[in-house]
């Protein structure tokens, strides 16, 4: 690793860590909710890997957010059991899920994830008796470590750079390992991926779990940070915006979705909550899809290129042969 490389990545840490004590609550709150974002994003890379349009990855959000609330409000399953519950139910119907589903290819399993996050969403809605509809779940208890309630905004804020880290170093991991190889190698090409003895339906299914688990750690811390849960939130836009943090960062890279989703994040904080916030995410991807097919991770090596262009275009006199002026004088 570069010099310049490492020297930026120490200031980024030491910035992440006192960005609590430096921009207040306001700042706290804002970028564990930017934190949740990035865990979503980067959780929905392996599937994308694997050449699956995944449009369903809020549904697992839901999942695993109603799940921990439920058990930690009423029956006062302490936070890390009740995250955990929430990820793991959310693992179990992905892969039921999964199962028959990914099977199908192409915009054909897109259509069956996008009915999926409409199932759960009115099943949340529906439930009444359980999730209380369209009034809201509220009340949920705070998150908490061994027993010890984090009150502050600063506690949840470092709790959740805490989870995403885990989560980075473990998706990091399996797509550096022999496994993210299987998983490029079927998004490439699945049927010689198959030919070659790859068993492509449990690889793809392996992807789409993994990447629901986190969705449900996501949605769980979500829950107890917010403390109030409401279906609509759940919905086929949260969906997409997740797969737009991944085409506009770029997902040929593993930074690619951090990027997207800490970028959109915070410049669509102005318009959260109206219609503008669809409008906002429509005209970013339109932008990337136009300018910057990559992603804005080939953003600085874009940006290099045209400087070596500009600068290679007109040579300065220094820069031409003395030979050059000698043949054209005779």
């Amino acid at each position: 690793m570069k010099p310049k490389t490492v020297a930026l990545f120490v200031v980024l840490g030491i910035v992440v860590l006192l960005l609590p004590h430096v921009g207040g609550k306001y700042y706290a709150h804002l970028f564990s909710l930017v934190f949740v974002n990035v865990i979503l994003a980067a959780s929905l890379r392996p599937s994308l890997l694997c050449g699956q349009l995944n449009i369903g990855h809020s549904a697992f959000m839901s999942i695993g957010a109603y799940t921990s609330a439920l058990l930690a409000k009423k029956l006062g399953l302490p936070f890390e059991l009740s995250l955990l519950c929430g990820a793991g139910l959310a693992t179990l119907v992905g892969i039921g899920m999964g199962y028959p589903a990914l099977r199908l290819r192409g915009v054909y399993f897109a259509m069956v994830t996008v009915a999926f996050v409409e199932v759960i969403r009115l099943i949340a809605q529906l439930w009444v008796s359980l999730t209380r509809g369209m009034s809201g779940l509220s009340a949920i208890p705070k998150p908490s470590i061994l027993g010890l309630v984090l009150d502050t905004k600063t506690e949840q804020y470092y709790l959740a750079l805490g989870l995403l880290v885990i989560v980075l170093l473990i998706l990091y991991k399996c797509e550096r390992s022999r496994l993210g190889l299987i998983w490029k190698s079927i998004g490439m090409a699945d049927n010689l991926a198959n030919s070659l003895g790859v068993n492509v339906a449990g690889y793809k299914l392996l992807a789409f779990a993994l990447g629901c688990f986190f969705a449900g750690v996501a949605g769980a811390f979500y829950a107890h940070f917010i403390r109030f849960l409401f279906p609509p939130e759940f919905s086929f836009l949260m969906a997409t915006n997740i797969l737009v943090y991944n085409f506009v960062g770029g997902k040929g890279s593993f930074a690619g979705p951090i990027v997207g989703a800490v970028f959109l994040s915070l410049l669509s904080e102005p318009f959260r909550g109206s219609p503008y916030e669809t409008i906002f995410f429509s005209i970013a991807m339109l932008l990337t899809i136009l300018l910057l097919p990559g992603g804005l991770v080939t953003l600085p090596a874009k940006l290099t290129a045209l400087r070596q262009r500009g600068s290679g275009a007109a040579p300065s006199p220094a820069t031409v042969p003395a030979g050059v002026g000698v043949a054209v004088q005779e």
